[in-house]
């Protein structure tokens, strides 16, 4: 692949100087960004780190300055509001710049954890029950609800709002948790069905022509094989509690006959039918049976060196280098042949007009 000039475009929970960025760099914070930004320049790349806090300014004039060949976009809020992860892509499509990973539609879709579900539900995909519950309307019977169930904001990200107590075996415990997501967290709520079963996530690579890497699996080694198994805030974040349980992911380890062949196949499909570009992230439950089951869809999930999507690749004979050049094709592939190109300067434009 020939040199590219890279934008790194990523978001800052505060407003902070560029001169200042190597300051943050050797932070366990920004591990995956500097993982990002040396790999570019070892493959050869002039990257232009940028972070963004709550002014879209200086992203239109390093643009319009700088003319890079294509944003690495690891963005994933402005003003420390992660609503707004896909309207920072709507404005790089409309400023005709190449990006890496999903546009606006995949990105709003996703962030949709009920909108997921109905619309794989539509197209045979199994998903836990579930019920929305917006903070303005509080539900006040669930009698007709499937428990254990799972209570989880439907907004926010990363696990942030679940915990121990976000497993509810029956109606009381449920709409207890309901109003602390409602009235603690300030969000609305979504109760799914608890899939007892394995969980699994799935790294999908590609546009439209898609490869799916060997899963990861979330093991609980430490944790009683009678209480109930799931990722909460503290479980993905907390490293002294991670090792006190056992919880870690690691290589799937063992398969039924098939099995694998119907996960890619179901991966795939959600992929695309949740609008998914460049690389994403697919979440599910597995029961013993082989019954498999969405939980969650990720797009642009995190590619840190250690992370697990780029372990799947490298499981997969995918270098960390190559992971990184493929996913820059893919986003130099993706822009729309009619785009009028950034790098074009206004009396170009009006001549090629």
């Amino acid at each position: 692949m020939k040199s590219l000039r890279i934008l790194l475009l990523f978001d800052l929970s505060v407003k902070i100087a560029p001169e200042d960025y190597k300051l943050y760099w050797d932070t366990p914070d920004w591990k995956t960004e500097k993982d990002i930004k040396n790999t570019l320049k070892k493959l050869g790349h002039e990257v232009i780190p940028l972070g963004i806090y709550n002014d879209i300014e200086p992203i239109i004039q390093t643009v319009q300055k700088e003319k890079p060949d294509l944003v690495f976009n690891m963005s994933e809020a402005f003003s420390g509001n992660r609503d707004f992860e896909p309207d920072m892509t709507s404005l790089l499509q409309l400023m005709g710049v190449p990006f890496t990973g999903a546009g606006p539609l995949g990105l709003r879709l996703c962030k949709d954890k009920g909108l997921t579900k109905i619309i794989l539900n539509y197209h045979n995909i199994r998903t836990p029950q579930f019920l929305m519950i917006k903070k303005a309307a509080p539900q006040k019977s669930l009698k007709e609800f499937t428990f254990p169930a799972f209570v989880k904001p439907l907004q926010l990200e990363s696990s942030e709002g679940i915990s121990q107590s976000s497993y509810v075996e029956n109606e009381k415990d449920a709409l207890a948790r309901i109003k602390f997501v409602h009235e603690s967290l300030g969000v609305d709520a979504i109760i799914e069905e608890y899939i007892e079963g394995r969980e699994l996530y799935v790294s999908v690579l590609g546009n439209e022509k898609l490869t799916v890497f060997p899963p990861r699996e979330l093991f609980f080694k430490e944790v009683p094989e009678d209480e109930p198994k799931f990722a909460t805030y503290r479980s993905k974040w907390d490293k002294e509690y991670r090792k006190k349980w056992g919880i870690d992911t690691g290589y799937v380890k063992s398969m039924p006959e098939g099995l694998q062949k119907n996960i890619n196949e179901t991966c795939k499909k959600i992929y695309k039918l949740l609008s998914i570009q460049g690389y994403g992230r697919i979440d599910l439950r597995v029961k013993q049976n082989g019954e498999i089951y969405f939980i969650e869809a990720n797009p642009n999930p995190s590619i840190g060196k250690n992370e697990d999507y780029s372990l799947s690749a490298s499981r997969d004979g995918v270098s960390y280098d190559e992971l990184l050049s493929k996913i820059i094709s893919l986003a130099m592939h993706k822009v729309p042949v009619n785009a009028q190109s950034h790098g074009q300067s206004r009396s170009q434009a009006t001549a090629a007009a």
